[in-house]
């Protein structure tokens, strides 16, 4: 387990950069996490690390239950949450962008209205460009949804998870070689 992390790029492109992210690294700025999903749900592009790293401590299946709450979590109009699983702490967070910029809506869409859209799910799915309607329904143009789900191993109160979050982002985000000017080349 000498790397933490091996860049796993959606289908859409095939770049890889294991030997930036080492385990020393991520467990002094991180502890605790011991693995992330993050997503651009309209560029259809994720970043998480490989199960490989990690397969000690977690396993596929939980992983994906991880993520299916968050989804449940979205879908019920939540922009974060944050549970226990187990000895694992969880924690999603989905916020909005634009040119790479946080925006928050006027208006948040009502938790009744993102229940009445199609099911999330698929990166790129009608649920996330209906969401962003209902969020901006006078300007969408350029508004981007981001995802981050953070799973911690043990204890971690919630405003650190979310803090931890917080830079975990910045850290992808600099990680893609993000540019401000192009806000849907994050990943």
């Amino acid at each position: 387990m000498n790397q933490l992390f091996r860049l796993m790029w959606s289908w859409c492109t095939s770049e890889t950069d294991a030997s930036s992210l080492t385990l020393h690294k991520y467990l002094s700025e991180f502890p605790g996490l011991v693995h992330f999903v993050y997503v651009d749900r309209t560029t259809g592009r994720f970043l998480a690390p490989d199960m490989a790293d990690c397969a000690h401590m977690l396993n596929p299946h939980t992983v994906r239950a991880i993520v299916s709450r968050a989804l449940s979590s979205f879908r019920e109009g939540y922009g974060g949450a944050a549970w226990r699983r187990g000895a694992l702490h969880a924690c999603a967070l989905q916020w909005w962008e634009r040119r790479g910029v946080p925006v928050r809506p006027a208006r948040p869409p009502h938790p009744a209205a993102a229940r009445a859209l199609p099911p999330p799910g698929h990166l790129r799915a009608a649920f996330y460009r209906q969401l962003v309607d209902l969020a901006f329904p006078t300007d969408s143009q350029g508004v981007s949804i981001k995802e981050l789900i953070c799973i911690h191993l043990g204890l971690v109160p919630a405003a650190t998870a979310v803090q931890q979050a917080r830079r975990l982002a910045h850290s992808v985000h600099e990680l893609a070689g993000y540019k401000p000017t192009l806000a849907t080349d994050l990943l």
